[in-house]
Order: structure tokens, then sequence, then C-alpha cells
């Protein structure tokens, strides 16, 4: 019997099997992985340096919402959005280290945002591209945690043109343009309008986008509501403000900044006056190359709308969808108008100026760099080779950024050191600080601040001395640089130990401040009073005047007596040198004149501290007593302060020119069988101490 089973299954043909279906692979995260670098190298490299302390625009834009400091105050140029961001933070908190943590991780998410509207319009890698090149700039990375507008600027300047090319295809992405537009110009009004500016003469020239113009139109008005506002509330109206800005701004016009941009490419990160250096020009690469490669991304795009007509005429052969131009040209066009006020309209630069004109040209070069990888003969090979320059890049963006964020530090840290200064010295609030850099110093502190002149002019002088006369009050000024003003000529400096600055307190202050130190000292807690016990109040001699009449006209009649007096200042080495000297009472000073490149001058240059006795007179019975002033010399070069020397003394020219801080004055002198020595230090009284011929204690008074 034949088997029928087995010659069947020859004949049939094997059953096919089911396909397996294909496994869906998930696109790597690529703008997710950016962000998340962009979080950890300023966690790394930039809050340890910067987590300590507030810069000085940083300061004026937190201590508007801070519940716990005075308003600082808050310039015509100025826009208060970067303030409203931070306001819940620092309502809760008043810790800066948290602060800029919390900055870190909105700025990480605000970048990653940005850049994911780009992805329905380009490739994803080609958007984490763009978003690296440009979070990898060390502008970026040092502004992430820092509470400033520019960097917001820019992130809202990426979304608010991915919107906007959106618009026509998405009804949604309408509300959203008008959301960042009202949001950039809510951060930095002028920015707001010249980001706007090109997308609303786009949108009326082009039909297809004529559906966004509500969302240009309402979102800037939206977020310039409070800046208008303002305006008319404090300076008289739109017009007003803007007059106000320019002179603020050094007085807009055409001033051509290019140069000053390219010297502060590696910091610092302001450049007013520009007068800096290009520091490490060899990591200007970047920099230099992108107008080339723009120009390139311009040529490519046009190039490949040129074949794309070809395409549709019959002319060759279709290929792979080019990119549309727009995607290149519109923010190319954008970051011109961003960049045009900064570069030419003011004459000074900050590289964070230009931070959304950055932002918004990474887009069109990581195009070019895609589009150069797939027209290559070998795409494998130079996509390492571009990987390796972009990795190049980022590794000189890191060295400046571990440069600047050091200076950062160093800068921020002698803010935070000099309001510790001012809290030894009494300042408690209500308190106000004046002068050089006062408005960092006086938020650390939590004191007030005030200017009487300058772009950060908010009092008057008048107003300035009754609120000196009621509140503890200080006045900052440069160490051995400026010569206090007119109505602190009788003011007591103080230095501030690990700053540059001295600090000038009000006579009856400074007596306050000296009186509280003493009984500190007397009840045996001097080392209370912290590293302030070291330091040597100085005055004007006006101050010494304003303090001790009596006594400042004796001393100035005896150096007034005779022409030449003995000046000792010290050597390189440490040892004392005396010399002769004239002196000169003038303007409320006591002025040193010395011949050039004197041996004593050259010792006043490298160390301040000098000791000048006046002439005793003839014999030998110190009948009139003997006077020695001691304290600091500052060297005067301002010419016109030289030239006024010269005119009223006429001395041999050419000339060193000294002025002095008093810090001690000492009259000795023999009465009634007794050797009386009286000592005047700023904001102490005279002590007088009597010493007999017995061998009794000496005794002292006041």
């Amino acid at each position: 019997m034949e088997n029928t089973a087995a010659s069947a299954a020859a004949v049939l043909p094997p059953r096919p099997q089911p396909r397996q279906p294909r496994r869906y692979r998930r696109p790597a995260p690529w703008l997710g992985l950016v962000a998340i670098g962009y979080a950890v190298v300023q966690l790394a490299m930039v809050i340890p340096h910067t987590g300590h302390a507030l810069g000085w625009d940083e300061s004026v834009y937190v201590s508007q919402v801070d519940p716990r400091t005075p308003p600082a105050y808050f310039s015509a140029p100025r826009s208060r959005g970067v303030s409203l961001l931070v306001a819940p933070v620092v309502a809760a908190t008043d810790s800066i280290p948290v602060l800029r943590v919390l900055l870190m991780l909105l700025s990480a998410g605000a970048l990653y945002g940005a850049f994911r509207v780009w992805t329905r319009l380009l490739p994803p890698p080609q958007v984490a591209l763009a978003a690296l090149l440009f979070s990898g700039l060390w502008i970026t990375q040092i502004s992430g945690p820092a509470v400033m507008p520019n960097l917001w600027v820019a992130i809202g300047a990426v979304a608010a043109v991915g919107w906007f090319l959106r618009a026509p295809d998405e009804p949604n992405a309408r509300w959203w343009l008008a959301a960042v537009l009202a949001g950039v110009t809510l951060v930095r009004t002028p920015d707001g309008g010249w980001l706007a500016l090109p997308l609303l003469i786009g949108a009326i020239g082009v039909r297809t986008w004529r559906p966004a113009l509500p969302a240009l139109i309402g979102g800037p008005l939206l977020g310039a509501a409070q800046w208008i506002g303002e305006a008319y509330d404090r300076f008289g109206g739109i017009g007003g403000r803007l007059n106000v800005s320019s002179h603020v701004e050094g007085g807009m016009g055409l001033h051509f900044s290019v140069g000053a941009a390219l010297r502060s490419l590696n910091g610092p990160q302001l450049c007013r006056p520009c007068e800096v250096p290009l520091r490490h020009p060899e990591l200007t690469v970047w920099w230099l190359a992108l107008p080339v490669l723009t120009l390139l991304a311009v040529h490519a795009a046009l190039r490949d709308r040129q074949e794309l007509r070809r395409v549709r005429v019959g002319l060759g052969r279709p290929a792979a969808r080019p990119p549309a131009v727009p995607l290149t040209l519109l923010p190319i066009v954008c970051a011109a108008a961003l960049a045009l006020p900064y570069l030419l309209l003011i004459d000074y630069s900050a590289p964070r100026f230009l931070m959304p004109s950055y932002a918004l040209l990474a887009l069109p070069i990581a195009g070019l760099v895609f589009r150069a990888v797939r027209a290559a003969r070998s795409p494998q090979h130079l996509a390492v080779a571009l990987g390796v320059i972009v990795t190049l890049h980022l590794a000189s963006q890191f060295v400046i950024l571990d440069h600047t964020a050091k200076q950062s530090d160093t800068t921020t840290g002698r803010y935070r050191t000099a309001a510790q200064g001012l809290q030894r010295l009494g300042l408690r609030p209500p308190c106000l600080v004046t002068g050089d850099r006062a408005l960092p110093i006086a938020y650390h502190a939590g004191c007030s601040s005030a200017q009487t002149s300058g772009n950060n002019r908010s009092t008057t002088l008048p107003s300035l001395l009754r609120r000196a006369a009621r509140e503890p009050t200080a006045l900052l000024l440069r160490r051995g640089q400026a010569r206090p003003p007119s109505y602190a000529r009788t003011w007591v400096g103080y230095p501030l130990p690990g700053t540059e600055w001295n600090a000038y307190l009000p006579p009856d202050q400074a007596r306050e401040w000296e009186a509280a130190k003493s009984r500190q000292e007397t009840s045996g807690k001097g080392a209370s009073m912290g590293a302030m016990t070291t330091t040597y109040p100085t005055t004007s001699w006006a101050g010494f005047e304003a303090a001790e009449p009596t006594f400042a006209g004796y001393a100035q009649d005896r150096f007034r007596r005779y022409r030449h007096h003995v000046l000792a200042t010290l050597r390189q080495d440490g040892s004392p040198r005396v010399t002769p000297l004239e002196v000169t009472f003038l303007s409320g000073e006591l002025w040193l004149g010395m011949m050039p490149d004197s041996r004593k001058a050259l010792d006043l240059r490298r160390d301040p501290r000098f000791s000048v006795q006046a002439n005793p007179g003839p014999g030998d019975g110190l009948t009139e007593g003997d006077v020695r002033v001691s304290g600091r010399a500052v060297e005067v070069t301002d010419p016109e302060a030289v030239a006024r020397f010269a005119e009223a003394v006429r001395p041999p020219e050419p000339f060193h020119l000294f002025r002095t801080e008093v810090t001690e004055v000492v009259h000795t002198a023999s009465e009634n069988g007794e050797m009386v020595l009286r000592t005047w230090r700023p904001g102490r009284p005279v002590q007088v101490v009597r010493r007999g011929s017995d061998d009794s204690p000496p005794r002292v008074e006041g």
C-alpha cells in the first residue's frame, strides 16, 4: 500500500512563515542630553564660583523683589522681567546657592523647550547640534545660573522664530508665539522690539505668515505694558524714558562697536570703556568663523532653492527634499536685527549682548554641518573630523569659562567682604551706602544705595546729607585713587580689609564707632570686633580741623613757621629713611611735593605710610614743643589737580605730588615740669598723657 501522505507532502509548497515585525527604534534623545550636559557644566564650573554673592546687575534685579533689602535704583534701560522670574525663589529664601541651582535647572529646561520647538521643522539631531553649539559657549554657561536677562532673550528668540515658522500650519502656534514674545519683551523690552520687527515685516510681506500678525502685535504690547506704565510714572512718557536710557548708555547714536565686541569675546564680561586687549586670540576661532559660516549657510540655502526650481521644471532628477530657505534666512535676519543696536548704536560691549544672535545663528550653522556631511564622498570620515572640531571648540570655551568664573568669584567675593566690613563698622539696616561699587555692596550689607552723580544718580546731595544725619551712612572710595568729595572732606575713612575700598563715615558716626570699639577693648572683648580692630582710620586735614580746630591750627602754625621739615618713609627692606621735605596746606589737605624719582617718592609709591616731623626750630630747648603727623600718602596723577597745585605753589617742575590721609597727630611739649603728650586720631577725642619727673605713673586724660 502506497504512502499517499508522504507523496502529497512532497508535492505541496512549504507553508510561508509569518514575518517578524520590525522593532521600533526610538531615536536617541540628543537634545535632552545637551540640556542635561548644560546643567552639569553649570553645577560643576559656574555655581561653585558664583554661589556666595551676586554681581552688580544681579543685585539690582534681585533687590526689586527681595523683601529683606531695600530696592536699588532701577535705571531707565532696564526691564523687570528677570526680577519677576526670580521673585518666588527670593521671597522664599535668601540663599544665593539655592537661587543659583534653581536658575540652573530652569535655564536647562528652557533651553530644551526652545530648541524642541524646532524639531518639527528640522531633523532632531540637527536641532540638538544647534543647541550644543549655543549652550557650549562660555557666556551661555556662565549666564545659566545668573540673574541676568540676556540668556532668556536668547532662549525666547529661538522659540519665537520657531513658533512663527510653525504658525501657518498650526493654529496653536500663534498663541505660543504671542506668549514667547510677551516674555522676551517683559525681560528686555528693547530686545523684544528688535526681535519682533523682522517677523512683523515678514508677516506683512508674505501671505502665508499673515496669520501670525495678531501675535506679533499683541505679544510685544502685552510684555511692554509694565515698561510703558513705568515710563509714564517715572520719566514722563516713552520719549522721556528713551532719552534717559540714551544718556545712561552713553548717548545712543552711530557707534561702530565691532572692535569692542571682538576685544570682549574672551572676557571681561563688561567692557566699558573697552580699552582692554583681546585676551587669548587663539581661542577666538569660533567667533571669527561665525560670519563665514553664516554666509556659507545662506549660499547653501539659495543653491538648494535653485536646485528645487530645476527639479520642478524638469531640468534635473528629484532628490531628497532640501531645507526651506526661510528656515535658514529667517533666524539669520532676526539675529542681525538683535545684534544691530549693540554693534552700531552704543560705544561699549559685553559678550552677553550678542547671545540672542549666537543662539539663532547656531540653527543654520548646524544645518550647514549636516548638509556638508550628507554631500561628502565619505560621510563617516567628515563626521568624525567635524566632531573633533566641535570638541576642540567646546574645550576652548571651557578654558575661558574657568578663567571668567574665577574672576567673577574674586569680584563678587570682594563685594561680600566689603559688606561684612561695613557691618563691623556698625552699619545695620536702615543704613545707606554711596560711592564706588555702592550698589552691590549695599545689597549684601542689607542697606540702601544712592548716588548723587553718574548713570545711577538717584538722589541729590542735600537729600543724601539729610539721610546721613539720621541713619548710618558710608561712602566707598578706592583706596589711594579717589579723593573724598567736598561734602565728605571731614569724614573719617576706614580701610575695609580684603578689599580695595575705604569706607568713610560721618564724624559723629565715626566717634560713636570708636567709642564702641574703645568700650570693647576696655572690657577685654576687643577680639569680637573682628579684623577691624587692626585697621587705622584716616581723614583729610580738613577733617582734623573740623574735629579739633584749636589743635589743628596750632599744628599747622608749627609747620608754617619753617620751610623744611623731616619726612620718615620705609625703604624696600623695611628700614626707615629720613629726609628733608617741604609741606603745603591747601584746600583742606596736607600736600607733600617731591623731586622726580626721589628716593622718598619711590618709597611712598611702594608703601604709603609716612610720618612728617615739624622743624623744632633753633636751639635745644624745644620750648614750642614738637608736632608729628602720620598717615598714608596718596600720589596724585590727575593732570588738572597737579596743574592747580603748581599754579598755587609754583614748585620746581616736574615733581611728584602726594595727598596725605591723616591717621595720627601728636604734640609733645614740656609744661610745668611735666612731659605732656597730646594724641589725636580720627573719630576719637584728643588723649592727653602727663608724665612727671618722679616715679609716679603717667596720668591719662581723655
